[in-house]
């Protein structure tokens, strides 16, 4: 069987095993589950995945409501630059 695998060294390493490192302890802290190495980098990655869903969510719903305030903004200097102009007469 052949097997994909990556090769980490010098600060690559080092950064990969701070953070595990980090999801241990937290997840230790959170409900005292120890996790191994595999388990820490599959929950690392999958708080990245979330953080990376919910910041599309949060886009996704700005680029809906940005063209609809657009016309509200646009629609109110309207309607008070007619007021302006019935003043006037």
């Amino acid at each position: 069987m052949i097997e994909k695998g990556l090769i980490l060294t010098g600060n690559d390493a080092e950064l990969l095993s701070r953070a595990l490192s980090e999801v241990k302890t937290k997840a230790y802290e959170e409900s005292e589950a120890q996790l191994n190495d595999t388990e820490a980098l599959s929950a690392l990655v999958s708080g990245f995945r979330t953080a990376e869903k919910e910041e599309q969510e949060k886009e996704r719903s700005l680029s809906y409501f940005s063209p609809l305030r657009k016309r509200l903004v646009l629609g109110t200097v309207i309607e008070r630059l007619g007021s302006a102009d019935s003043g006037k007469t």
